[in-house]
């Protein structure tokens, strides 16, 4: 008895199988196949096809398939043990995972017996679409699907990243200038392990400080992972130039690239499944409107032109491990993905961006990648960013006249998200002061932002109690490691105070069920950590030892764990500038309390502070603590941290930035013995030795294993001849 089932087999490549099955005297199952033209959709691994008691023998049915099969390989095909009418008939694909099968009759032209069979295990070599008409239309349907979703991939670049509409981290939501920041190149093939001197020991360093976006991907690049690690401090604008090359390329600058993806590690935290690449791109990005396999196969042949960006490594949960591996079509959690995409064990060819603050990075990066310092805005930038802020010509002047005659605003405004604080306090306070007094009401980072709060809060009135409330949610989050909530996280009415004050930024994110919610995140984690700083000082449920138990000398040397979250970086700066005596009138508004209340907690803190100065510390910790100690304008605190300090004072591989230096030279300037400042392997900020300036008490300035650049080098020069009492240059 012999039955005849001709089936349509359809995958990517264009490709149609007939299948012949035989029931044969023994029960022997045969399955021969032959190449004939194509359909389009989904995948199948294993398929069964259930064999009617009643079909006659000589009836001819037609089943249409479903699956994909990997480029250039036809299916694998099985046969099982002994089938009898009413059992199993069954194909296995390399690549399948579902089937779906319809019934209908072939025309008569396709009826025909097919070719040699096919034995167990072998593989009929790939068949391209060849020139017939209908293989023609079915390509042209494929590409015209890949067409359409790489134009939805820029359609959507456009409406997330494109100026004018608020993003998510870009501080108070509203419309900003851009102006580049200094980046600056620094190859090595070592770990990108500071304490290792990786990246940091003598790398290869172009003073590059007017890279193009262009400048970022070195396209010239051999074929392997294409990795670039893009390193700057907090407020820096890491995220902001994420966003605007998402923006530059969906307007067509990067060319080069046909296809960009931009994610955030804050989000893919969120999500605890195991993903597939496919269902990382599309399923958590953008999914097509049809045909997701074709699209995919798209990108996996053009992936020398596929762009992925991930933003914020410093705050992904789960480190991962240079160990691990995936293959093409393994599943993992999102940082196991990112790992096999910068090793090239998925869609091998891509190039991958990913920004981090600076400290120990995991292992799953490769040894090979390309490190790109931010340093944040000169001088120069700093005027551009005013200019462009303030653009009407009277506005424009006057700020930039209080800019100019302030040394340390323009300090704070080497870090473009303070220059942009600066900027909104300074609008503010032009029209309510007479000229040069503005900038004097911005003398620390923590009266910047409480300066940015009253900037914010109604007229005449600080709403405290919603202040507050916002402090808490702020704290809670820090405290187990959550930068983004849900509506449920946030009582109504603090939410509607944050959002009208836009301190709290919306947007959509990918839950781990698949389905899409609103969620919720301060403008920035800085902010977050000054609205927690308010919390812990003001509020009367927290005692003073939950209080000074958060004034620590974080270690940046600490990959985030679900117990070793590190989210804090800034907080105990905040706390510190809190203490200042020209806080105190506004703690005691917040709080409602008495002066002595506010001042005993104020106390507290400067008193761990003390401790803190007369302790040993390594060279990070030092300019910590001179950050801390200068927040709290207290000179009393600043000379014993600079009697404090070694004669010989050693800087050895960790960045350093223009207002790490100024924080140390404003410590320096009260002690009063020489110094010796010894910077060994150490990225500096091209402009930095311009805050060493009229610093006397530095004896001797050692700079070892760094080629610095030009602009390095004319920024010394016109340092070095106000240093009164240094000695030695080395």
């Amino acid at each position: 008895m012999a039955w005849e089932i001709q089936g349509t087999h359809t995958h990517m490549h264009v490709c149609k199988y007939k299948y012949t099955y035989t029931h044969a005297h023994k029960g022997q199952t045969r399955i021969n196949t032959d190449m004939y033209t194509h359909a389009e959709t989904h995948i199948s691994t294993h398929t069964a096809l259930r064999v009617g008691h009643q079909l006659p023998s000589d009836r001819s049915l037609s089943v249409n398939f479903i699956s994909l099969f990997l480029p250039g390989r036809a299916p694998t095909l099985w046969h099982g043990p002994e089938q009898t009418p009413g059992q199993s008939w069954a194909l296995s694909s390399p690549t399948a995972c579902s089937a779906l099968f319809c019934l209908a009759e072939l025309g008569d032209g396709e009826k025909t017996r097919l070719g040699p069979q096919l034995q167990h295990g072998l593989k009929r070599p790939h068949q391209g679409c060849g020139s017939s008409p209908r293989q023609k239309h079915c390509r042209k349907q494929q590409l015209e699907l890949t067409r359409k979703y790489l134009q939805l991939l820029r359609t959507s670049a456009q409406r997330h990243c494109g100026d004018g509409v608020p993003k998510p981290g870009q501080t108070f939501g509203a419309h900003q200038p851009y102006v580049p920041p200094i980046l600056q190149w620094s190859r090595a093939t070592a770990p990108l392990d500071p304490r290792e001197g990786a990246v940091l020991g003598d790398p290869k360093t172009e003073d590059s400080t007017d890279m193009s976006l262009q400048d970022l991907f070195n396209f010239k690049a051999s074929k392997g992972p294409r990795v670039t690690v893009l390193l700057g401090k907090a407020g820096m604008g890491k995220s902001t130039l994420a966003r605007r090359l998402c923006q530059k390329w969906a307007e067509g600058q990067l060319d080069h690239f046909q296809a960009l993806f931009l994610f955030e590690f804050r989000q893919l935290n969120l999500i605890t499944r195991f993903l597939t690449l496919p269902q990382l791109l599309f399923d958590l990005y953008l999914s097509p409107e049809a045909g997701p396999e074709v699209v995919f196969q798209y990108l996996k042949e053009n992936a020398s032109r596929v762009l992925l960006i991930f933003d914020g490594l410093d705050e992904a949960i789960y480190p991962c491990s240079s160990k691990d591996t995936l293959g093409p079509n393994g599943s993992g959690p999102a940082l196991t993905l990112f790992s096999a995409l910068c090793r090239g064990t998925l869609l091998p060819g891509c190039w991958v961006m990913v920004t981090s603050r600076p400290g120990k990075l995991p292992a799953c990066l490769p040894t090979e990648a390309a490190t790109v310092h931010m340093w944040g805005f000169d001088g120069l930038r700093v005027e551009e960013y005013v200019s462009r802020f303030f653009s009407e010509q009277p506005a424009q002047e006057v700020a930039l006249a209080e800019l100019q005659g302030n040394g340390h605003l323009q300090s704070l405004c080497a870090v473009p998200a303070l220059c942009q604080v600066t900027c909104l306090c300074l609008r503010h306070l032009l029209s309510g002061n007479a000229p040069g007094q503005s900038a004097a009401l911005l003398p620390t980072v923590t009266q910047l932002y409480m300066q940015m709060v009253l900037t914010l809060s109604p007229p005449g009135s600080l709403p405290a109690k919603s202040l507050l409330g916002l402090g808490e949610v702020a704290l809670r989050g820090l405290e187990v490691g959550k930068v983004i909530f849900y509506a449920g996280d946030i009582p109504p009415a603090i939410m509607a105070f944050g959002a009208t004050h836009s301190m709290l930024t919306s947007f959509c994110i990918h839950t781990d069920s698949g389905h899409q919610e609103i969620g919720y995140a301060f403008a920035h984690l800085t902010l977050q950590e000054f609205c927690a700083a308010l919390h812990l000082m003001a509020s009367p449920s927290v005692d003073k030892d939950i209080l000074t138990s958060h004034v620590t000398l974080n270690s940046h040397w600490v990959l985030r764990t679900r117990t070793r979250l590190n989210l804090s970086d800034h907080l105990p700066t905040f706390l510190a500038g809190l203490a200042s005596l020209t806080c105190r009138p506004f703690l005691r508004h917040l709080a409602q309390r008495n002066e002595a209340w506010v001042g005993a907690r104020q106390a507290a803190v400067l008193q761990v502070l003390r401790k803190l100065a007369t302790r040993k510390l390594t060279g990070p910790k030092v300019v910590e603590l001179c950050h801390y100690v200068a927040e709290t304008q207290e000179s009393e605190l600043a000379s014993l941290t600079a009697q404090s300090l070694p004669y010989q004072l050693p800087f050895h591989n960790f960045p350093l930035t223009y207002r790490d230096l100024s924080a140390l030279t404003s410590i320096l300037e009260h002690r009063a013995d020489p110094i010796h400042l010894d910077f060994e392997g150490c990225p500096l900020e091209p402009h930095c030795p311009e805050a060493l300036a009229g610093c006397g008490q530095v004896e001797t300035l050692s700079f070892k294993s760094r080629k610095c650049g030009d602009a390095f080098a004319e920024a010394l020069s016109r340092s070095l001849p106000t240093m009164g009492n240094l000695k030695i240059l080395g």
